[in-house]
């Protein structure tokens, strides 16, 4: 993967990571599914025309917000 595409999928990752950490702060975890979901389809509205073409753009997403997520915590 091209280093400006990548960056582009963690720039985007970042926030969505952000806004789910917002989102489910305080919520009761049955809801926490649906509302990452919603927030996943959300962003990967800005990235559809990024990632190759090997898999889908929110398969992508996922994948980054899980990364950054693990470097955030220290777990790399």
């Amino acid at each position: 993967m091209e280093t400006h595409i990548e960056n582009a999928l963690r720039a985007v990752a970042r926030r969505c990571r952000a806004d789910i950490l917002n989102a489910i702060k305080n919520q009761p975890k049955p809801k926490h599914d649906l509302i990452i979901t919603a927030l996943l389809d959300k962003h990967t509205k800005s990235i559809q025309a990024l990632p190759p073409g090997t898999f889908p753009a929110k398969l992508w997403l996922v994948y980054f917000v899980r990364l950054i997520d693990r470097e955030q915590r220290g777990e790399v």
